[in-house]
């Protein structure tokens, strides 16, 4: 189960192909140059696929480390959301860019935010995942490691339903807890076996 989380991601995705976006194919692509173009002949910086998704949002999803560094020195919206609530920094975070998610933050991203569909955190989406360096990055920065999501699930239960064993290690390191209430009984057991 890929959780709602990349569900939503992957829309954002499949509505960006379906778009046909030159401009959002050319930071698919990697293509810088073309991008400069575009802005240079006076495309806007928070352009907008059908699902909201700005060029921000598309060269974090899509690891564009340099693309975004140009876009943020343009003046994108840092807080653009997608139709799904989504930021960049959710976006880095679904693709492990460590990089840019250090670009989004210099540049005043929020943390904690959870005002999407799902009520994720980033470090809820890095967690699930499994990007352990990006996840310990926004740990340092005090991401909380027991922030709900709009259901209620902590990064660690979703990590733990991933089967993502060293994210869970590295959260109860800094203190995240097992939700016995939710995992139930035997999960939970089975959660706060792992350590290091």
């Amino acid at each position: 189960m890929r959780g709602l989380l990349a569900h939503m991601m992957l829309v954002l995705v499949a509505t960006r192909v379906a778009a046909g976006e030159l401009l959002f194919d050319s930071i698919a692509a990697g293509d810088k140059a073309a991008v400069e173009q575009a802005l240079a002949g006076g495309a806007d910086v928070d352009s907008r696929a059908r699902d909201q998704a700005t060029l921000l949002i598309a060269a974090a999803l899509d690891n564009q480390a340099e693309i975004a560094k140009f876009l943020l020195s343009k003046g994108a919206d840092v807080m653009a959301r997608n139709s799904g609530g989504f930021t960049p920094l959710h976006a880095a975070a679904f693709s492990g860019s460590l990089p840019i998610a250090k670009l989004l933050l210099e540049k005043g991203a929020v943390l904690d935010d959870t005002a999407n569909k799902a009520g994720a955190t980033p470090l809820l989406v890095a967690g699930e995942e499994n990007h352990i360096e990006l996840a310990e990055f926004l740990i340092a920065k005090g991401a909380d490691v027991n922030h709900p999501e709009g259901h209620g699930y902590m990064p660690t239960t979703r990590a733990f339903w991933k089967g993502n064993t060293d994210i869970i290690r590295l959260f109860k390191r800094h203190g995240a807890i097992c939700q016995a209430k939710i995992l139930g009984e035997a999960n939970a057991a089975k959660c706060a076996e792992i350590h290091d």
